[in-house]
């Protein structure tokens, strides 16, 4: 009997076409709704719980354009040493919160949030796999490949922050001298707002305005790779399925879209207590070839994944769906928390034909997009990754 025969994918992919944005009403009917579903095919579960700031990148959005838009008008204004004490407090507002993980700035709204997870273990397990996706969903006002504009200029607009800073002082510094160039200097610095104006705008408002758009269904990113682990967790609870030698964690994370903060409650959480690796699922079912990501981390910090277990996965996709993988990347994903605590990881998804990478975040992320039969096929992959995994135990 076949994967397909027992579980309703279709069914699974309606609770995962509706919106679900950290903190919304979608993302706890989204949660009950798994719950519910894991409950009538009598797969044990829990919930793990953590501390969840929804409605992070919207105020660090409006934090970049208010502390930035504050400066432009400091150095227009000719405000001196002040400029140099709100670029300062800008810059921290945003460092704690994305680079230290510290709520300066997102602290509104905090919450309790929720992760499923799925654990199945032998006797006497030697190693852990931990497979992952995201069941939470992000609209923003820009795609993956057009936000990628402001994402690399980040740095720049951290160098102009500073620059202009200390820009104020010099300003002043020279005004107050009568210095022949202090009017070149003045308007250089107006120019250099400018720039730093059309960066802090175009990334805070893609950042903060996400809620008010039409919204992203999310079935691509990332319901389908939940249903992969959902049709996973039937095979295991059912008898189907079960491993020798290795604990298997199967998560559905939420807070993915909001700098991963589910997974990394989660890594953090733990003791690991056996050698462990784990394989994160992202865009998964889509109707080109599979990609396996080669870096992740964040907008700061890039690190690659994991070379051995990368192969391992596909040469699974290679005997199960007859296809080669392409190298992709960077991607920032729940395999980033994974990476920082030192556990190696893959990252697993597909491309589509037409959108290739992109059109993610947006109403363009629909069922259309999903092609039913390879969520099936999706099970079979890291059911035969794992099978390998299991003989080849650390």
């Amino acid at each position: 009997m076949t994967v397909s025969s027992l579980v309703d994918f279709q069914r699974l992919m309606d609770i995962f076409s509706s919106p679900r944005p950290n903190g919304s009403p979608g993302e706890k009917a989204t949660c009950r709704a798994l719950c519910d579903w894991l409950a009538g095919h009598d797969i044990p579960h829990r919930i793990h719980t953590f501390a969840q700031y929804p409605y992070y990148f919207e105020l660090i959005g409006f934090w970049i354009i208010f502390s930035r838009t504050l400066l432009a008008a400091a150095i227009w204004l000719r405000w001196g040493w002040l400029a140099f004490g709100i670029a300062v407090v800008g810059l921290i507002g945003g460092a704690l919160d994305v680079a230290y993980r510290i709520p300066l700035v997102s602290w509104p709204g905090y919450c309790a949030g929720k992760n499923i997870l799925i654990e199945f273990e032998p006797g006497g397990a030697k190693q852990e796999v931990v497979i992952s996706a995201h069941y939470d969903s992000k609209t923003e006002l820009l795609d993956h490949r057009q936000r990628m504009f402001f994402l690399k200029n980040i740095r720049l607009g951290i160098f102009l922050t500073i620059f202009l800073g200390l820009f104020g002082p010099l300003d002043r510094f020279l005004l107050s001298r009568n210095a022949d160039f202090a009017d070149l200097v003045y308007w250089l610095g107006i120019g250099l707002g400018i720039i730093l104006l059309i960066l802090a705008w175009g990334l805070g408002l893609n950042l903060s305005i996400g809620r008010l758009l039409a919204q992203s269904p999310g079935a691509v990113d990332n319901g389908a790779a939940c249903a992969i682990l959902l049709g996973l967790a039937h095979e295991f609870a059912s008898g189907k399925f079960s491993l020798k030698n290795t604990r298997v964690t199967l998560a559905l994370f939420t807070g993915e879209e909001i700098n991963m903060q589910g997974s990394r409650a989660y890594v953090l959480s733990k003791s690991w207590d056996l050698p462990a690796v784990a394989v994160n699922l992202e865009a998964m079912a889509q109707n080109g070839d599979y990609v396996i990501w080669e870096q992740d981390g964040s907008i700061f910090k890039l690190e690659f994944t994991s070379q051995s277990i990368s192969k391992s996965v596909a040469e699974a996709v290679y005997d199960v769906a007859m296809r080669k993988v392409v190298p992709g990347g960077p991607i920032i994903s729940d395999g980033s928390s994974f990476l920082a605590a030192g556990i190696p990881t893959a990252v697993l998804g597909t491309y589509d034909r037409r959108w290739g990478d992109s059109g993610f975040h947006r109403p363009t992320d629909n069922l259309t997009r999903v092609v039913i039969e390879r969520l099936p096929e999706g099970v079979e992959i890291v059911k035969k990754f794992l099978l390998d995994h299991d003989k080849n135990r650390t």
